[in-house]
């Protein structure tokens, strides 16, 4: 899966997320969808696991992003595996595909 995949995934995954938001906050509006591409980066993915790299956003923001990726690896699910935080504050997320 290329990066410009991931992204289009990303989006559409945040973009569901965005729905409820759109309507209560019109002025300097910035969808959900490009401040998670922004901040969250795949690190390695085969089609038993994917490592997120993401920072400023929570793991259950980045799990529905796993979710997609694991189905579309012959439908399965996305366990979360593990979370570390790095030196940097960023934090690394793998995700099972089973």
């Amino acid at each position: 899966m290329k990066l410009q995949q991931v992204k289009k995934l990303l989006i559409s995954g945040a973009f569901i997320a965005a729905l409820c938001d759109c309507a209560t906050q019109e002025d300097n509006f910035e969808p959900p969808y490009n401040y998670l591409a922004a901040h969250i980066n795949v690190i390695a993915k085969t089609s038993n696991y994917v490592v997120y790299e993401y920072g400023d956003v929570r793991v259950d923001e980045v799990a529905p992003i796993a979710a997609i990726y694991c189905n579309e690896q012959g439908g399965k699910t996305a366990e979360l595996y593990d979370i570390g935080l790095r030196q940097d504050h960023r934090r690394r997320a793998t995700f099972l595909c089973r």
